[in-house]
């Protein structure tokens, strides 16, 4: 079986966000990244991914988020929960997690458009699982895949 040319980088963040994740204490694995490949278009993929959600949960609100909407969910629900971090260290992480989108885009296109998850618009599925945990999927767009990135805005400290 093939690997996808962007998997590896897909698998880095998706590291990276597991990190963030036991770092702001999260009972369970509410942060991934996960490489879709792209059915014929995008709405077909989009509806894929709400069947899956459907299996598991209920879908609250699907929207089109620009960078700057995204950039302050990392700052609601990554950032603004890791106390005693200094200024630096923060726009470290920011950095970090932003570039990998950017590394995703070269892996995708080495000569195509910079960093997908800035300079493009995403469409944002927030849904409840079944066990009343909430969570924000970002689908951000590539020229033959999608990277699902879920992150958690709420859960349950069972």
């Amino acid at each position: 079986m093939e690997t996808h040319r962007a998997e590896p980088a897909v698998i880095e963040l998706n590291g990276f966000l597991n990190a963030l994740r036991c770092v702001i204490d999260c009972p369970k694995r509410m942060f991934s990244a996960t490489l879709i490949e792209k059915n014929v278009d995008l709405n077909s993929t989009i509806k894929d991914i709400k069947n899956s959600i459907d299996e598991r949960g209920r879908i609250i609100e699907q929207k089109k988020f620009d960078y700057q909407t995204t950039h302050q969910l990392f700052i609601d629900h990554i950032y603004k929960k890791i106390s005693g971090t200094n200024t630096r260290g923060l726009d470290n992480l920011d950095w970090n997690l932003i570039e990998y989108y950017g590394l995703i885009s070269t892996q995708d296109l080495e000569d195509g458009p910079w960093n997908r998850l800035v300079s493009q618009e995403h469409t944002t599925l927030r849904f409840l699982d079944n066990e009343g945990d909430e969570y924000i999927l970002l689908i951000v767009e590539f020229s033959d895949f999608v990277v699902l990135t879920q992150l958690g805005l709420a859960w349950s400290e069972k």
